[in-house]
């Protein structure tokens, strides 16, 4: 999210106050830069516009629906920089706008991005159908509440090997049962709506064109889309024919006078709109051109150079009039951006002032540097002033301190306590006026001690993981006192912020005391960290002469050892059965994990847990999505690699919601880390997982897990392993979506009679998201079948480890039933109604019938009794007869409970997180 905030401001402060005057300027359907800010009337000037030479920025907040009504641009086919739209205000589609664009080059980005795409409260789809390649750059759309069809592109068939930004907001599930239609076949089954299919040109749905075209119309393959080479006209072309020349931005063939009109020019038999480095624009009566110089380069004025972004507005300075000052407070890959960006600086008019920035250790990124001119000096003295540098070592390159020319002024050095005077005296026959002892005091610089070596024939022994012994050879003279300093060295990096030589505030200390008799001397360090580089060196300091001096840095490493817990950066629910795991190693132990392991275990719903409570008193019940659950997004601390922080677009898009967080602890708060490394036996209940143990290869950094419950909370249990062993688990729990398809009921029995009794039985939903909470039965008479929508039926709600119901509704001879059933994820999911008809039995009367009976059986018992009054009859077996038997359907199941569907249930291997 917060991400997302940075690129609206970006896009707001290009957008925001850039706009054309007149209106895209166009020519021969060639037009350049369309930047419009809430005029209607300069985005209707795009009507002939074939070709942008640029980039589309367009900034509409003040727009409403009805302004885009038969608005549309039909003739756009590429735009040669990048495309922005940001808060274009009653814009339904972004394809109505721009049916046939078809390419996107990316000549020029915004934020590393070619089509950006933000803030747009009423977008329906992109909808960009004929969309079929974006050359540089990646993808940004960062939408609102309404918009659908996000997903349903492959934009790395777009856009390959670039980074996507995809973001939807589909709060009132609008986009829940959009599906593609395109092709059996998953991998190709893209779409940008339910009408448009997406193009492919690669793959097996790629179309086949001539060779001349890239893209191309199914029915013609000849009717091309995009060029291989250059397009002149509305044809392909292997070269330009004679008369025209290639546009650099495009390849497009042009004339000159074509060329001219757009403020370019012919220039080796191209059309360029700049010319190359070591040329210059150069404007005669008989045109524009570009001619060879030797000194054309940018001049850049009072140069500050104070963090990366201004170094890196330094990029084209080869000339500075003025003064070059650099005070650089910034991480230690500022070396680097300094190196790059101002290596092509030759001449400053003025000075050169460096001062107070830490990570500068040489100044070898003033390569280029030949003259420094001391027009206006420093303190009215100093061409040169070096101050408060605590880590330079040394000064200019070999070839600089040779050759530059110093016109006017002196130097100064102080406080640069690294930089020793040997190195600062090799400037010295470069200034025309020496420096005085105030210019460079003595004792200011190189006073660290690393200007003077001691040999002391250093060794160290690792012992373990945490501990080495120190061993040296100290001097005779019992009055001089020895410090081991040593520090820990960050992977990847050593070679920046390890100075050459010690640095007491940076480093850790240890005071060493020398025995009389020993001439060897061991020391042992403890505490130290596992599979760890450290610097280290002895510090000798001689009280009787007041002199200080350090012996050589000398590096080790321990062992590995138990290896740091990993740290799980994402852990991001895809879909109602995925759960897509991302992680990074600590740094210390990143060369030397070889796999991992994963356990993935479904968390227990307690069936008690849910009867404790009545869930059919909450009958204002309404679920909502809360994303927060289905996405764990976290920063790695500052001693674990980095991440990509979801934005990589490997496995899966971060699902909505889902926020980026600071992490300061690894074993607190969210991820945990459990100290059992006892591993699971694989389980399934159904098709889904409940436990699953996974061995992965040390080169993995991502894990996608499929085959789980809808809606259920699963922990996550991830150890990083060296050859030998594992770490403590970290872990993290996350709950997978919803399936849509789910928590409907089956209606497997119904019956009713005339005194208003229905019985109704029913199956569990076949799928369902997380638990049962409870049942409703709902029963409306009917006297017209077909309006079932003005009848209000009768509830009746019962737990949910209820499948049956018998119910006294209102007399009728026809009822309708449902069952609603309510789950985590559902508030009210329904079956459809199904119609039961009375029973015409005369059960009403059956006293009555009952005592005719009794009368005719006991008339004839006495007949019986009074002839045969001499004879006794006994039976062995009496048959007991069942006087419903003929009113009872053949489909009614046994009356017994036992005998009912089962409760749908996960059975689960942990209770408690």
């Amino acid at each position: 999210m917060r991400s997302s905030a940075l690129i609206c401001l970006a896009l707001f402060n290009v957008i925001e106050y850039s706009n054309t005057i007149d209106g895209p300027y166009e020519y021969h359907g060639f037009c350049i830069n369309v930047h419009i800010n809430n005029k209607m009337n300069l985005l209707r000037k795009l009507q002939n516009c074939t070709v942008i030479l640029g980039d589309v920025k367009l900034l509409m907040d003040r727009a409403k629906p009805g302004d885009f009504k038969d608005i549309s641009f039909p003739h756009l086919r590429e735009i040669t920089g990048y495309m922005a739209l940001y808060r274009v205000f009653g814009l339904d589609s972004v394809g109505d706008l721009f049916p046939n664009l078809m390419r996107i080059r990316g000549n020029t980005l915004l934020w590393d991005y070619a089509l950006i795409i933000s803030d747009m409260p009423k977008l329906r789809e992109i909808g960009l159908s004929n969309l079929l390649k974006i050359d540089r750059g990646g993808v940004i759309v960062w939408t609102g509440p309404l918009t659908c069809y996000v997903e349903s592109v492959n934009w790395k068939a777009i856009a390959p090997n670039t980074r996507h930004v995809l973001s939807v907001f589909d709060s009132f599930n609008r986009c829940k049962n959009i599906h593609c239609t395109c092709s059996t076949n998953s991998s190709v089954n893209y779409c940008w709506n339910n009408r448009k299919c997406q193009r492919f040109l690669e793959g097996p749905e790629a179309e086949k064109c001539s060779s001349e075209c890239i893209g191309c119309r199914k029915t013609n393959s000849r009717d091309c889309s995009l060029c291989r080479n250059f397009r002149y006209g509305d044809k392909c072309v292997p070269v330009c024919p004679e008369g025209t020349i290639p546009l650099t931005e495009g390849n497009y063939c042009v004339t000159i006078d074509e060329c001219t009109h757009l403020d370019r020019w012919l220039w080796n038999n191209t059309c360029v709109p700049d010319c190359p480095a070591n040329f210059i624009k150069h404007r005669s009566a008989e045109g524009t051109t570009c001619e060879p110089c030797d000194n054309c380069h940018l001049t850049c004025y009072n140069l500050s150079i104070h963090h990366i972004e201004s170094i890196q507005a330094a990029a084209n300075c080869t000339y500075i009039k003025g003064h070059l000052s650099i005070h650089v407070r910034a991480p230690p890959e500022a070396m680097t951006e300094l190196r790059y960006y101002l290596k092509n600086i030759r001449e400053v008019t003025d000075y050169v002032e460096i001062h107070g920035s830490l990570v500068i250790t040489s100044l070898d990124f003033l390569e280029g540097l030949q003259l420094i001119g001391g027009e206006n000096l420093y303190n009215g003295k100093y061409s040169l002033i070096v101050h408060d540098m605590h880590n330079l070592q040394r000064l200019f390159p070999e070839n600089v301190t040779h050759n530059l020319r110093v016109n006017r002024g002196s130097m100064s050095f102080y406080r640069n306590q690294m930089l020793c005077v040997r190195e600062i005296d090799k400037l010295l026959p470069l200034f025309p006026v020496r420096p005085s002892d105030l210019d460079i005091p003595q004792g200011l610089n190189g006073y660290s001690g690393s200007c003077d070596e001691v040999i002391l024939n250093l060794t160290v022994s690792v012992k373990n993981e945490s501990s080495v012994t120190v061993t040296f050879y100290p001097e005779s003279n019992m009055n001089v006192q020895y410090t081991i300093l040593y520090v820990k060295i960050s992977r990847g990096v050593e070679n920046i912020i390890v100075p050459e030589a010690c640095n007491e505030t940076d480093w850790h200390a240890i005071s060493v005391i020398q025995s009389k008799k020993a001439r060897v001397m061991k020391v042992e360090l403890s505490s130290l960290h596992p599979a760890t580089n450290y610097a280290m060196c002895v510090e000798k300091y001689n009280p009787d002469y007041n002199h200080l001096s350090r012996s050589s840095v000398k590096k080790f490493s321990t062992s590995v050892g138990k290896p740091e817990p990993p740290f799980i950066v994402e852990l991001t629910a895809s879909a109602s059965d995925v759960v897509v795991i991302r992680w990074v190693d600590h740094l210390d132990y990143l060369p030397h994990i070889v796999r991992y392991e994963l356990d993935v275990i479904l968390v227990e719903i307690l069936s008690s847990d849910i009867l404790a409570r009545d869930h059919c008193l909450n009958y204002l019940y309404e679920w909502q999505e809360d994303y927060s659950v289905h996405a764990k997004v976290m920063k790695p601390p500052n001693n674990y690699d980095r991440s990509c922080e979801s934005m990589c677009g490997v496995l899966s898009t971060v699902t909505v919601g889902a926020m980026v967080e600071e992490y300061f602890d690894i074993c607190q708060t969210i991820h945990g880390c459990d100290s059992t490394n006892e591993r699971p036996e694989n389980k399934t209940i159904g098709s889904y997982v409940t436990k699953l143990a996974l061995g992965i290869n040390g080169t993995r950094k991502d894990y996608q897990v499929g085959g789980l419950a809808p809606y259920r909370d699963y922990r996550f249990k991830l150890r990083s392993c060296t050859k030998e062993v594992c770490s403590i688990s970290a872990r993290s729990v996350v709950k997978t979506l919803r399936a849509i398809e789910a928590d409907t009921s089956i209606l497997t029995f119904l019956s009713a009679n005339e005194q208003g009794h229905v019985s109704v039985k029913w199956d569990p939903p076949e799928t369902i998201n997380g638990a049962v909470l409870s049942y409703t039965v709902e029963v409306s008479p009917v006297i017209k079948f077909d309006d079932y929508s003005r009848i209000l039926p009768q509830t009746f709600c019962v737990a949910g480890n209820v499948s049956s119901l018998l119910v006294k509704v209102q007399g009728a001879n026809k009822y309708i039933v449902r069952v609603c059933t309510t789950t985590l994820a559902s508030s009210y999911a329904c079956s459809e109604w199904k119609k039961v008809v009375v029973s015409t039995f005369l059960d009403s009367y059956w006293w009555m019938s009952g005592i005719f009976f009794g009368i005719i059986i006991c008339t004839i018992s006495c007949v019986i009794g009074w002839k045969f009054k001499e004879k006794e009859i006994h039976m062995d077996n009496i048959p007991l007869v069942d006087a419903t038997a003929m009113y009872r359907s053949l489909s009614e199941p046994p009356a017994t409970m036992s005998d009912f569907a089962p409760i749908y249930n996960i059975q689960l291997g942990e209770s408690y997180l």
